[in-house]
């Protein structure tokens, strides 16, 4: 294994749907490295987790190549237990009757609920696992209310704990912040840099640039499949890059380090 990257890609394409996404990316990410990619809908930004989590493959082509944690072929199972996703398609799958326990329990087998032969394979230094879960993320409460008398914000929270269960190296979060309100918003941001303090890789896909806070170290902007810019957050998000980005001409504001940007009129 590599002893530096979570992430390599040479000349790399990615397809998603029979549609080309990327034509010879070329990246790399380190272990460790708290990134967030930003650009909008339709730049690349979902398919590029869904590659790094072994959920889309690389097109096969002379000189071309994706290793993560350094090897190009995996046990899709063994690199479950060391890369988590949260991700609206996950939360979309699951059964609006299945209760917050159960949730975090899921994660274990990377499973959608814990019905049917997998009640029977549960442990009891599992059960205790997702309970000391649910007491960080303050979801206690929630261990037998079901997704549907949830708020958005318990859900979100439900789904990061089930990523959790497994001790990750990785988090892929994918717009993981949509919908809630300022006060949730804040709430799992300040979750996300206790999971860095303990050595977590964060991976964050938003459109929302209050979210790019001091956890953050690099950000990555794409567009239509081609990386516009990527470095140190300081010295990528400025005016010009995001302008290019989104394709309208936008401002910035930066308070108190917070990133603000509005449309220039």
């Amino acid at each position: 294994m590599s002893l530096e990257y979570l992430f390599e890609a040479h000349q790399v394409d990615l397809y998603r749907d029979q549609y080309q996404v990327f034509k010879d990316l070329n990246l790399t990410i380190k272990k460790k490295e708290s990134v967030a990619i930003l650009g909008a809908n339709g730049s690349g930004k979902t398919t590029l987790l869904k590659a790094i989590n072994r959920e889309i493959y690389p097109a096969s082509k002379p000189n071309s190549w994706l290793k993560i944690y350094g090897k190009i072929n995996w046990d899709v199972w063994q690199l479950r237990s060391m890369i988590s996703i949260v991700s609206d398609d996950l939360y979309l799958a699951y059964n609006r009757q299945t209760i917050g326990i159960e949730i975090i329990l899921s994660g274990f087998y990377s499973s959608i609920g814990i019905h049917g032969l997998l009640e029977h394979k549960i442990t009891g230094h599992q059960i205790k696992k997702a309970q000391d879960i649910m007491r960080l993320l303050n979801l206690t409460d929630l261990a037998k209310k079901p997704l549907s008398k949830m708020s958005m914000g318990q859900q979100r929270r439900c789904l990061l704990g089930r990523a959790l269960v497994n001790d990750p190296q990785t988090l892929l979060l994918d717009e993981p912040t949509t919908g809630l309100d300022l006060t949730s918003t804040f709430r799992y941001l300040n979750i996300l840099n206790i999971l860095k303090n303990k050595g977590h890789n964060i991976i964050l896909v938003t459109h929302n640039l209050h979210e790019i806070n001091d956890d953050i170290d690099r950000v990555i902007l794409l567009n239509k499949g081609r990386i516009i810019a990527d470095g140190p957050k300081e010295e990528i998000i400025t005016e010009e890059n995001l302008s290019r980005t989104y394709e309208i001409d936008i401002g910035l504001s930066i308070i108190q380090g917070k990133y603000l940007p509005y449309a220039k009129t």
